[in-house]
């Protein structure tokens, strides 16, 4: 029996042979001579469309029958173990219907198609054709290759090209990921996917996902590129962007911004963003440059500047040019600007409870309703609500101007509550007159009520002078004392109440007609008003980068 199905196989095939030779004879005219140039004008067809129009190759089938419909194409039907062969591809199915005159196959059952690259295209069915030289599968869709496996209900490959395309839905699993999509295209030979609509990827290993608009992936580097709205889900934050690229296998990822949308990187604690945005999930390293920005959740701090740095296991950010940081709290803010602002967070031994330390370097100012400061540098620690400012500093508060080597001002309540100044000590104080009312000593202590100034404690080389005022319009003269020792308390807007002097004081009044300028300072009296920050500056120092 086989010899007998092989024989009328190869009969079929060879009346069929024949029918295309009978079909090839050139056309006469009408004296019935053979028109040359019908035969050029043929041969020329013929030879730009040899490669289009290579016929199917039937290498098996247990049974063939063929058949011509209405229109004059022709048709073989084909069934059991068929095996077709077209461009270095192969067809396997259960059956086919062949359209000989198209140079189409509709393979049906367990269709299979093996690509000379290695790709496997498998389906309940597919449609190939030969001239155009792609393949449409249907039902349960499969495609391997050597780098992962593409599942999906329809899928239309191009043979020459190797792109497979799919618009109802698909999923790609190779060696890292998981990515499903509603559409997308594969490129079989470059191994790059492109996803669009509803892009998910999820890694197998971590289980991190990625929801994006369309993601571009390298089934070779690992590497996803987006143009689109994407989020980056991990157990250690969330990643936002537009564009940009990410590594699935370092979970290092590189965004810009697009649009009005920039970057953005999300702890539980922080946030980081700028114009560009490098991260490392696995180090929770973050990179921001232009216009950063790093958001301290808990501490509702905000700070802003040209470039930013996060580096989350060490619980160290670092912002740097033209830095500004807003500390919101009690319906007041506290401003603080400065070159460089470092952030570090710090757990205590032996406690799950944390130290927050901010360190501001090199021309720094401190904005607040009720205190203004400027120096070199400054360490704000958030534990005990303590500033401690150094090289230079200088502290407002009102109508009082503090300055010395060193200066530790602590709150309380979200109040200043006391402030130490230390090694060259000076107050300045002016009265309502235009006077100044003077303080030094080695060091002093400062104490605060509800914002106001109620006592100074001068301790060691102590000198004053105090303008003394008749209702608050009057000169009547002028105290200088030098004491090493002096206590000064305050009244009603910060107004001098009472001074006590201590261990042999030195002292002199002086009547205003006595007085000269030379007798109203003391040396190394500095006062400093023009230098006194103020918010609308210190905003537009940082608004000027914007």
């Amino acid at each position: 029996m086989k010899t007998q199905k092989f024989l009328i196989i190869t009969l079929s095939l060879l009346m069929l042979s024949f029918g295309l030779v009978g079909s090839g004879w050139s056309q006469t005219n009408k004296n019935g001579k053979k028109d040359p140039k019908n035969n050029q004008k043929k041969a020329q067809k013929k030879a730009d469309t040899d490669e289009e129009e290579e016929p199917l190759e039937i290498i098996n089938a247990d049974s063939l029958k063929g058949r011509t419909v209405k229109g004059g194409d022709e048709f073989r039907i084909l069934k059991h173990n068929v095996v077709i062969r077209h461009k270095g591809n192969t067809l396997y199915c259960d059956s086919a219907v062949q359209n000989i005159t198209k140079n189409t196959v509709r393979a049906l059952g367990n269709a299979r198609m093996l690509g000379s690259d290695g790709t496997r295209v498998t389906s309940t069915t597919m449609f190939y054709d030969g001239n155009k030289k792609v393949a449409n599968a249907s039902g349960n869709v499969v495609l391997v290759d050597e780098k992962g496996t593409l599942t999906t209900e329809s899928l239309d490959y191009d043979v020459v090209s190797q792109v497979a395309h799919y618009y109802t839905g698909a999923k790609i699993v190779d060696s890292e990921n998981i990515l499903t999509s509603k559409e997308g295209t594969y490129d079989t030979n470059s191994k790059i996917a492109f996803f669009t609509t509803d892009v998910h990827l999820t890694s197998k290993k971590d289980k991190q996902e990625i929801f994006s608009d369309n993601i571009q992936y390298n089934m070779v580097s690992k590497m996803a590129y987006f143009k689109g709205k994407t989020k980056i889900v991990s157990k250690d934050g969330t990643v936002y962007a537009n564009e940009g690229e990410y590594n699935t296998k370092t979970k290092i990822s590189n965004f810009r911004t697009k649009g009005d949308a920039r970057p953005k990187a999300e702890t539980e604690e922080y946030i980081l963003l700028g114009d560009s945005l490098y991260y490392d999930n696995t180090n929770r390293i973050g990179f921001a440059k232009g216009n950063a920005r790093l958001i301290s959740k808990k501490d509702s701090i905000i700070i802003d500047g040209d470039i930013g740095r996060f580096w989350g296991k060490e619980g160290i950010s670092k912002v740097y040019g033209s830095a500004l940081m807003k500390n919101i709290s009690e319906g007041d803010t506290l401003y603080l600007a400065a070159d460089t602002l470092i952030s570090i967070r710090k757990k205590k031994e032996n406690s799950e409870d944390s130290v927050k330390i901010l360190k501001a370097f090199h021309n720094t100012k401190i904005f607040r309703t009720e205190l203004q400061g400027k120096c070199d540098s400054l360490i704000y620690n958030f534990s005990d609500s303590s500033i401690y400012m150094y090289n230079d500093p200088v502290l407002w508060d009102d109508k009082s101007q503090l300055s010395g080597d060193s200066i530790r001002v602590q709150m309380a309540n979200n109040k200043i509550h006391t402030m130490h100044l230390r090694t060259n000590s000076f107050v300045i104080q002016e009265d309502t007159l235009g006077n100044y009312n003077q303080m030094k000593g080695r060091n002093m202590d400062a104490f605060f009520k509800q914002n106001e100034l109620k006592r100074v404690d001068v301790r060691g080389n102590g000198e004053s002078i105090f303008f003394a005022v008749e209702g608050d319009s009057i000169l009547t003269g002028m105290n200088r004392v030098i004491c090493s020792d002096i206590d000064i308390r305050f009244g009603a807007k910060n107004k001098v109440k009472t001074v006590t002097f201590k261990a042999k004081p030195d002292g002199k009044f002086i009547p205003p007609h006595e007085l000269a300028d030379p007798d109203k300072r003391l040396k190394g009296f500095l006062w400093r008003i023009n230098d006194r920050p103020k918010k609308i500056d210190l905003l537009r120092q940082r608004d000027k980068k914007l």
